[in-house]
């Protein structure tokens, strides 16, 4: 299977690191739960094909992740 799901991290500014692709987005927030461990934050996840977006906040203290975990919101 080819990935179709690219994974951005938001740096504080809004700008965007590509950080890698895969071929699901349960393998996209699996990715970024490991890549939160050494730079936590918000990560976007892109649809290739489709253009959706879902944003992902892992390992930041905001009302909504103050229970852990990941949070996302689409786009």
């Amino acid at each position: 299977m080819i990935p179709s799901f690219d994974i951005f991290k938001i740096d504080p500014y809004g700008s965007v690191l590509w950080r890698g692709a895969v071929e699901s987005v349960e393998a996209a927030k699996a990715r970024i739960q490991k890549l939160a461990l050494s730079s936590p934050g918000e990560y976007l996840i892109l649809n290739q094909i489709t253009g959706h977006q879902v944003r992902v906040a892992v390992g930041i203290s905001t009302p909504a992740t103050a229970a852990g975990g990941l949070t996302t919101a689409t786009a």
